[in-house]
């Protein structure tokens, strides 16, 4: 089944990061998860917090940051009452993105939930800068929010848009998980190029057995998409709007590369513009450039940590 049991939610306690938190209380008091709220303070970089003649003004400005921030939390904790989840609140100070990225490792937890954009973003197409590095960067499973969930935690349909490539199709383990604990269609999405029309036929044949990303493939409704575009991403995120998609869940990398510093392009668009959940899952590969001990402790002989077949 669909196992969380440990969230991570960073907050800068925006709108947007509000969302996220009840994405999370969502998803949380489904699985019974523990949620940890983060919130990352970045004063320590200002260069007067390195002075040292400013250390009674730093230890002033965390004195009154904490009871900042300890409100904060207390009004969030009030949005938990009612659902049956654990909320524990944690500050820490450094770079947002590194620091959410460390915790999320080292505090091994199955997902990271965040809002795509917070206090300071430009439009609503434009990802905030620390989201989308913590989506290129993780090694845990990050879902990426725009708005406030629909339900309590269930979705109404998948969409998995891959590239066929073995890079491509390491979403499709979560992909079929989720869609199987919720009783929904999955809709496995190509996309050709546009100068190299291929034949449906030739891509029903390259199509590979979903047996091999789940167990109980045989139990999900998969219906197939094929599509030409000159950007990918546009067919994804007019597919999506179209059939009003509950979650997109994809790969950040693709048959063009694995480095770990650059997410996929289409990746990168469907994040930034969809409006849509979205789901980023990162290949073996890019774990073992990116490598640490937690990461190959919580593999679990192959099976993906959101989609735990029961």
């Amino acid at each position: 089944m669909y196992k969380l049991k440990r969230i991570l939610v960073p907050t800068d306690f925006s709108r947007h990061a509000e969302d996220a938190f009840k994405h999370a209380l969502a998803l949380g008091g489904r699985y019974h998860a523990e949620i940890t709220l983060l919130h990352v303070d970045e004063y320590g970089l200002l260069p007067l917090a390195e002075e040292e003649s400013a250390q009674e003004v730093r230890e002033a400005y965390r004195r009154a940051a904490s009871e900042l921030v300890a409100g904060y939390f207390a009004r969030l904790a009030q949005g938990a009452v009612g659902h049956s989840v654990r909320v524990e609140p944690m500050v820490k100070y450094g770079r947002a993105y590194k620091t959410i990225i460390e915790e999320a490792e080292h505090g091994d937890y199955d997902l990271v939930i965040q809002a795509a954009r917070g206090q300071t973003h430009l439009s609503s197409y434009l990802i905030g800068g620390n989201a989308e590095r913590v989506v290129r960067l993780s090694r845990q499973p990050v879902l990426t929010v725009r708005s406030a969930p629909q339900s309590e935690g269930q979705v109404h349909s998948v969409l998995c848009p891959t590239d066929l490539s073995p890079a491509g199709n390491v979403a499709l383990p979560y992909a079929l998980s989720i869609a199987r604990q919720n009783h929904v269609t999955l809709y496995l999405h190509y996309i050709s190029e546009l100068e190299r029309p291929e034949a449906r036929e030739d891509l029903l044949r390259r199509i590979p057995d979903l047996h091999q990303f789940h167990p109980l493939a045989s139990e999900v409704n998969v219906e197939y998409v094929f599509d030409r575009d000159l950007e990918p991403s546009n067919s994804i995120i007019r597919f999506a709007e179209d059939r009003d998609i509950g979650i997109i869940v994809m790969s950040t990398h693709g048959r063009k590369g694995l480095r770990r510093v650059h997410i996929g392009n289409n990746t990168a668009e469907v994040v930034r513009q969809s409006n849509r959940p979205v789901l980023t899952v990162t290949h073996p590969f890019h774990r073992t450039v990116f490598s640490a001990p937690v990461t190959e402790q919580r593999n679990r002989g192959g099976e993906p940590v959101l989609g735990v077949p029961s």
